[in-house]
C-alpha cells in the first residue's frame, strides 16, 4: 500500500470541474439533436383512404381475395410512434436536467474550493504581514534574517564534486541537488533534445549559511525570509545568474527550462517560475520541489509543477497554505516514517528523494500525467552527453543603509 497521498494535476479537483462541465455541455448538445432529429406527433402523416387489394398474377383470380383494410394496422402504427415519440422527449428532458444537475455540482464544488482558498489566502496574508514585521524589527536591532535590498552576487565557476547524475526523473534531479553540497553552489545541465531543442536544468540546493544579515552565502536563513515576502532573494540572483553564464546567449525559441530544489532552493524555483520578467526570456516547462512552502507562488499554467511535500516536515507548511489543486501542480504528500531524530528529521533531502523515486512510479493519473510532461523535456539526442555547468555564488554587501 503507497503512503503517497496526490493532490491535483489531471487528476485533481479544478480537472474535475472542467470534465463536469464539459459532460454537461455534451449532455445539453446530445438533447439538442435529438430534438431537432425527432419528428413531433402533427408531422405524421398516415393515410387509410382506400382499402388495398391484392395483386394479380396472372391467375386468372386475385390471388389475395378480398381487399385488405390496413386502417386498424395504420392506427396502430400512429398511437406506437406518438408512445415512441413521446418516450424520446421525456428521455429528452431527462438528459438536459442531468445536465443542469452536473453543471450545478461543478459550480458548488468550485464555490466551495475557493471559499476555503479565500480563507487561507486571508490566514496567509496575515502571516505573511507579521513575518514581514518582525524581520524589519530584528533586521534593523539586531542584524539578523534582513537580507535588504542592495546585493551584488557573484559567481565563480567549480568543479563538481564528483559524478552528476544525468536527469531522467524526480528522483534523479533531487540526487542531483544532493551532489551540489554547500559553497552557495548551483548548477546548469546543458542536455541537447531528441526534438532538436536543448533543455537547462537547474538544480538549486537547500539553506545553508548563518540567520546574520551580511554572509557571503547567498542560500542562508535571510534570503529565505526575503523570498517568502518578496519573491527576490541573493539566492535566485545567483540562480538567474548561473543559467544566463550557461547558456551564454545560446538559448533558442524552443529551449526549455527545467528547475530544480530543495528547501530554499524550491521557493528559488517558484520565484522565477512566476517572475513574468525571467518567463519572457525563459521558457519554464517543468518544475520540481522538496520540502519548500511554494503554495502561494502565482505559477502560471504553462509550467508543470510537482511539489514533494512530507508529514511532518515543518518547512513547507511555513507559508500557511494547503496544496492548490490545479490542474498544472500535482503535490505529493508522503507519510513515510524518518530515519533521523529531531525537529528536522522529516525535513531530509534522502527522505524526499526516496518519495519521488516512489512519485516515479505511482500509477496515479495526475502522476503519470506529470512524468508525460517531463519525459520529451530529459529525452538526450543520440549520442548527446549532458553538459555540466557548475558555480560558486557569493553575496557582497552594497550600501545596506544608503
Amino acid at each position: 500500500m503507497s503512503d503517497l497521498e496526490v493532490t491535483g494535476g489531471k487528476g485533481g479537483i479544478e480537472v474535475a470541474v472542467g470534465d463536469l462541465r464539459a459532460a454537461a455541455a455534451r449532455m445539453r448538445r446530445t438533447a439538442e439533436s435529438i430534438a431537432r432529429d425527432t419528428p413531433r406527433e402533427s408531422d405524421i402523416e398516415l393515410t387509410t383512404a382506400a382499402p388495398v387489394v391484392g395483386p394479380d398474377w396472372g391467375l386468372g383470380a386475385r390471388a389475395l381475395g378480398a381487399p385488405i383494410d390496413l386502417a386498424p394496422l395504420v392506427g396502430r402504427c400512429r398511437r406506437e410512434l406518438a408512445d415512441l415519440i413521446s418516450d424520446v422527449a421525456g428521455a429528452m428532458e431527462r438528459l438536459r436536467e442531468l445536465a443542469d444537475s452536473v453543471s450545478s455540482a461543478a459550480t458548488n464544488y468550485e464555490w466551495a474550493e475557493g471559499a476555503a482558498r479565500d480563507l487561507v489566502s486571508g490566514v496567509h496574508a496575515q502571516a505573511m504581514g507579521i513575518a514581514w514585521l518582525i524581520t524589519h524589527v530584528t533586521g534593523r536591532a539586531f542584524g539578523v534574517l534582513d537580507e535588504g535590498d542592495g546585493w551584488d552576487v557573484v559567481l565563480t565557476p567549480a568543479e563538481p564534486r564528483g559524478a552528476v547524475p544525468v536527469p531522467k526523473s524526480a528522483e534523479s534531479l533531487l540526487a542531483g541537488i544532493d551532489s551540489l553540497g554547500f559553497e552557495g553552489r548551483v548548477r546548469v545541465i546543458e542536455l541537447p533534445c531528441a526534438d532538436g531543442s536543448t533543455t537547462w536544468v537547474m538544480q538549486v540546493p537547500g539553506t545553508h549559511g548563518g540567520i546574520e544579515s551580511a554572509g557571503e552565502v547567498p542560500m542562508d536563513w535571510p534570503a529565505n525570509v526575503s523570498l517568502m515576502l518578496e519573491a527576490t532573494s541573493a539566492s535566485k540572483i545567483a540562480a538567474v545568474k548561473a543559467l544566463e553564464r550557461a547558456q551564454a546567449g545560446r538559448a533558442g525559441p524552443r529551449d526549455r527550462v527545467v528547475l530544480a530544489g530543495f528547501s530554499q532552493g524550491g521557493i528559488v524555483a517558484a520565484a522565477l517560475a512566476s517572475d513574468p520578467e525571467f518567463t519572457r526570456r525563459h521558457r519554464v516547462t517543468q518544475m520540481v520541489t522538496a520540502g519548500s512552502p511554494v503554495d502561494e507562488f502565482p505559477i502560471p499554467d504553462s509550467t508543470s509543477v510537482l511539489s514533494l511535500q512530507q508529514a511532518g516536515d515543518p518547512v513547507h507548511v511555513l507559508d500557511v497554505s494547503p496544496p492548490p489543486g490545479r490542474g498544472n501542480w500535482t503535490t505529493v504528500t508522503s507519510s513515510a516514517a524518518a530515519t533521523a531524530k529531531g525537529v528536522f528529521r522529516f525535513h531530509d533531502l534522502g527522505l524526499y528523494r526516496r518519495v519521488a523515486a516512489q512519485a516515479d512510479r505511482s500509477p496515479d493519473v495526475s502522476l503519470a500525467a506529470w512524468r508525460r510532461d517531463l519525459a520529451p523535456a530529459l529525452a538526450p539526442a543520440a549520442g548527446a552527453k549532458p553538459v555540466v555547468h557548475e558555480f560558486r555564488s557569493e553575496r557582497r554587501w552594497q550600501n545596506r543603509d544608503s
